[in-house]
C-alpha cells in the first residue's frame, strides 16, 4: 500500500477514535466511514440502516463472493461516556484499508467488506446476517486486535476460539415487613446464600464437554433502610462456555436451582436475559486457511471473552482470528488502551491473502 494511503488511514482512525459512540449509537461512526470509502473508492455502498457493507462485485466471477466483517461501535465508561478501548476504529479503519487495496483489481470473485455496530453487546451481527439472503456469500472472516501478542502475529483454531456468553438476572420477589418483626414478612435472603453456595456444583466439569464458567457479577438486595426487611433481590451472573450447547444446559441448571429455592422459601422468581453471544466456532477448513495464508500459530485453547462474530459463522463458512497488538501493549477494556496505528497494515495484508489466496 502506498504511503499516502497509510497515512490516509491513519487520519481515519484518529477521527472515528476522536467521536466513540456506544452500541447502538454509532450514527457518526458509520457516516464518517461511509464518506471516506466514497471519498476514496468507487466500491458500492449499501446502507442497511444501523450499519452498511461496500462491495467489489465482479458480475462474471464463478467463485462465491468472500466477506470480511470489521466492527464500529465503542466501550460505554462508567462516567456515562465511550471510548475506544477495544480497538474497533482500527478494525473499520484496516477494513477501509482493504477497501483501498480493492481499487482496479480483478480477482474473479466479489468482495463484500461489512461495517457493523453493536459488538459490545452482542446485538450487530444478529442484524448483519442478513447479507446471506441478499449475496452469494461462500466464506467470511474477522479479526480483532490481541494486546500481549509481538505485533501482527496471528493466531486463531479450528472450533471455538472465544466462548459462548450471556448475562443472566436472577430476581427473587417476597414481602416486606417491620425489621423488628422479620417473620411476618418473606426474606429473599435464605434462597440467594444458597443459591450462591450451589453454583460450583453446577460448574462441575465432568457435567460438560468444555470449559463452562458462572460468575458472580453482583447481587443486590433491599435498601438501605434500617426499619424495613429486605423483600426483592437480584443475583447477577455472566454464565460463559466453549460450547452453545454447554451454555444452554449451564443456564438451566442455574434457572433450576433458583427456582427450587424460591418455591421452598415462598418467593416468586423471574430471569432476563442481555449480552448474548454464540460461541464463535471456527470451521476447520477455513481457520486452517488463516494459518496457512498468513502465517499464523494455533491457538491452544479458546479465548475465554466472547465476539459476536458467531452469529456469521452460524449462517456460513469461515473463521475469526486475532492479530498481536503488541507484547506489551495495554490490555483491551482498560483506560490506557489505544489501537495502535502500526497495526492497520497487517491487517489489511492478512485480510489481502485471504481474498487472493496466497
Amino acid at each position: 500500500m502506498q504511503d499516502i494511503r497509510e497515512s490516509l488511514l491513519y487520519g481515519l482512525r484518529a477521527q472515528l477514535h476522536a467521536c466513540p459512540e456506544v452500541s447502538g449509537q454509532e450514527i457518526k461512526t458509520k457516516a464518517a466511514l461511509m464518506r471516506f470509502l466514497k471519498a476514496h473508492t468507487s466500491l458500492e455502498l449499501v446502507d442497511c440502516g444501523s450499519w452498511f457493507y461496500a462491495v467489489h462485485r465482479e458480475h462474471n466471477a464463478e467463485k462465491y463472493g468472500i466477506a470480511l466483517r470489521a466492527d464500529f461501535d465503542a466501550l460505554a465508561i462508567p462516567d456515562g461516556g465511550a471510548a475506544h478501548l477495544c480497538g474497533h476504529d482500527g478494525h473499520a479503519s484496516a477494513l477501509c484499508g482493504v477497501g483501498l487495496m480493492l481499487e482496479g483489481q480483478t480477482l474473479g470473485r466479489s468482495v463484500y467488506l461489512i461495517f457493523q455496530p453493536a459488538e459490545e453487546i452482542g446485538a450487530g451481527a444478529k442484524a448483519c446476517i442478513e447479507i446471506f439472503k441478499k449475496e452469494k456469500i461462500g466464506e467470511i472472516y474477522g479479526a480483532h486486535n490481541l494486546p500481549g501478542l509481538p505485533l501482527g502475529c496471528i493466531t486463531t483454531r479450528p472450533g471455538t476460539f472465544a466462548c459462548a456468553s450471556r448475562g443472566i438476572t436472577l430476581g427473587f420477589t417476597g414481602a416486606p415487613t417491620h425489621a423488628a418483626y422479620p417473620e411476618f414478612g418473606i426474606s429473599p435472603a435464605p434462597a440467594v446464600g444458597e443459591l450462591l453456595m450451589g453454583l460450583p456444583s453446577i460448574t462441575d466439569p465432568d457435567r460438560y464437554s468444555g470449559m463452562t464458567l458462572c460468575t458472580v457479577i453482583g447481587i443486590q438486595m433491599g435498601d438501605k433502610t434500617f426499619g424495613a426487611a429486605a423483600a426483592n433481590a437480584e443475583a447477577w451472573l455472566t454464565l460463559r462456555a466453549e460450547h452453545d450447547a454447554d451454555l444452554s444446559a449451564l443456564q438451566e441448571r442455574v434457572l433450576s436451582l433458583s427456582r427450587v429455592l424460591a418455591d421452598r422459601y415462598h418467593l416468586d422468581f423471574h430471569f432476563w436475559e442481555q449480552d448474548v453471544f454464540p460461541a464463535t466456532e471456527n470451521t476447520p477448513d477455513n481457520a486452517n486457511k488463516v494459518l496457512s495464508l498468513c502465517g499464523g500459530q494455533t491457538l491452544q485453547a479458546p479465548m475465554r471473552w466472547s465476539e459476536d462474530f458467531g452469529w456469521y459463522l452460524k449462517k456460513c463458512s469461515g473463521a475469526f482470528f486475532g492479530i498481536g497488538a503488541g507484547d506489551t501493549h495495554a490490555p483491551l477494556h482498560t483506560a490506557d488502551y489505544e489501537y495502535p496505528d502500526e497495526l492497520l497494515l497487517p491487517t489489511c495484508n492478512a485480510f489481502w491473502k485471504l481474498i487472493v489466496g496466497e
